[in-house]
């Protein structure tokens, strides 16, 4: 069975925010979000994982170089290295 995964921007949590009453505008509901998620961030690149109980854990993945493909000409393409944050969400 599929289920319907709805993207929610970060504008409309915000509104959310402002509407269910825990914040008194959209510009703190804003600023509530951005260091909400950019403490996770910095946490997470810190080596840390982050859990949030009954909504998942944030942490940080290491992508090794690899070779692509510009899918336009064919042409290879170096990817270098890099270190990226998944999100594994709770049961």
């Amino acid at each position: 069975m599929s289920k319907r995964v709805e993207m929610v921007c970060k504008p409309e949590l915000a509104n959310l925010l402002v509407e269910t009453h825990c914040a008194s505008t959209k510009k703190v509901a804003s600023t509530i979000l951005d260091r909400l998620f950019g403490h996770i961030t910095l946490e997470a690149f810190h080596g840390k994982k982050v859990r949030i109980h009954g909504f998942g854990t944030f942490s940080v993945k290491h992508k090794p170089a690899n070779e692509a493909r510009n899918p336009a000409t064919g042409e290879a393409v170096n990817v270098p290295a890099k270190d990226v944050l998944v999100f594994k969400a709770s049961k």
